[in-house]
């Protein structure tokens, strides 16, 4: 029996090939997060802070404070693969009638991370009763942009009010969450015919072998 196990593990063995160990995600990558607007000359950005996501742990950001009393506030919160922005202000705003842009980018202004390949909101349902929802205001398809480096979260025409009032100030719309996929996050490999026909033959060996050591 234990011919035929060891057989049988060499089979596998020779059959699947070894799945990489690489990761691609934000752990262990220097990241920056930045808020500015445009005003019709290119977008300005001032760099809040620069910090790197631990292995294994989500990565808080402090209150980003956006005015000097910090009633205008968010949150930053980057994990494997995905990231969120919450509203963590004690005043409401609305940025109807705001510059072009207006909001955040997360850049990898120090070339570590790999490439972003693609991004989209992962909070589009909304779910009664709880915080969390979308921010009202933000349409991701027109206020979410991304290129290899950075990603643009547009805030302009978002609002967010710790009352509701008639028809708008949903106070539980106050996250923006995305899921951010990286250039060379690694798949499962799947056996080609070739490792199909070692796996079988490793099998046969298996066989072979067993029938042997029955017969000592």
């Amino acid at each position: 029996m234990n011919t035929l196990l060891r057989a049988t593990s060499l089979a596998f063995a020779l059959a699947v090939p070894a799945a990489a160990s690489a990761h691609a995600s934000f752990v262990d990558h220097a990241v920056t997060v930045q808020y500015g607007m445009d005003l019709g000359l290119g977008a300005g950005f001032q760099a809040l802070q620069t910090f790197t996501v631990t292995v294994g742990d989500a990565v808080e950001l402090p209150a980003i404070k956006l005015n000097t009393s910090g009633s205008i506030s968010w949150s930053v919160n980057l994990y494997d693969s995905g990231l969120s922005l919450k509203y963590v202000g004690t005043g409401d705003f609305m940025n109807f009638g705001s510059p072009t842009f207006l909001g955040f980018r997360i850049a990898d202004v120090a070339s570590q991370l790999p490439s972003f390949n693609s991004v989209s909101v992962a909070n589009t349902a909304y779910v009664s009763g709880v915080r969390g929802n979308l921010i009202e205001g933000f349409q991701p398809s027109a206020h979410l942009a991304y290129s290899a480096d950075a990603i643009w979260l547009n805030l302009n025409e978002s609002m967010y009010h710790h009352h509701a009032m008639p028809g708008m100030g949903d106070p539980l719309r106050d996250e923006i969450r995305l899921n951010v996929g990286f250039a060379g996050a690694v798949t499962p490999p799947v056996p080609e015919p070739e490792s199909w026909a070692l796996m079988l033959a490793g099998l046969g060996l298996a066989g072979w072998a067993a029938r042997r050591s029955r017969q000592g």
